[in-house]
């Protein structure tokens, strides 16, 4: 196996990853809703209900959070693939 597709199957793996621990996060971040807040009433808010202390528990509000820093790892490293893809292509 070539470098190039070492190195770019390794950070796509990790996007993978990251982004299947966000979407996790993110499913347990809708079981911390407040009492009487639907799914709907948060999932098409415009804001999408981010950082809202009305909509979340405390507990929500950290699933939340950890849900954000995974979804930016995961285009993170989607993003370091695509780069190394293309600059060990040579």
């Amino acid at each position: 196996m070539n470098t190039q597709f070492l190195v770019t199957s390794f950070f796509a793996l990790a996007g993978a990853v990251a982004a299947t621990l966000a979407i996790v996060s993110e499913r347990r971040m809708q079981q911390h809703r407040q009492p009487g807040v639907t799914y709907g009433a948060v999932t098409f808010r415009r804001d999408g209900g981010w950082r809202r202390p009305e909509l979340f528990t405390a507990r929500g509000l950290e699933y939340q959070a950890q849900a954000s820093r995974f979804g930016v790892a995961a285009a993170v490293f989607w993003l370091v693939a695509l780069l190394s893809w293309v600059l060990l292509a040579a």
